[in-house]
């Protein structure tokens, strides 16, 4: 009986609604960190401190503020979904926009 309690917990359609906002939440997270720590001048290790400081505070918050401290409520895998998983693809997007920050605003040095 708790298999089917278990399989009926979640709506489907809603749970991938909740990922692809949280998707937009890291990518879009992700572009301004990144272009902040290329306007800062961040290299090296420092950059990459950087990422994971302000990827602790957005996963933080995002536990915290927009599930109530529930992720179980809206996500599958709850706190997985929420901080682990998508990292790679994040910091991908934040290397990206750090690296061509930096070279556009210290082009001449």
């Amino acid at each position: 009986m708790a298999d089917n309690a278990d399989l009926y917990k979640y709506f489907e359609p809603t749970v991938q609604q909740n990922n692809l906002a949280l998707s937009n939440i890291h990518t879009l997270t992700s572009w301004g960190i990144g272009t902040a720590a290329g306007i800062l001048g961040l290299t090296g290790w420092n950059g990459f401190i950087f990422f994971i400081a302000s990827w602790v505070f957005l996963s933080t918050l995002v536990l915290f503020v927009k599930c109530q401290g529930k992720p179980s409520l809206y996500f599958k895998s709850s706190v997985m979904d929420v901080a682990g998983t998508p990292i790679l693809n994040t910091m991908l997007s934040y290397v990206l926009v750090w690296t061509l920050m930096h070279a556009l605003v210290y082009v001449y040095d």
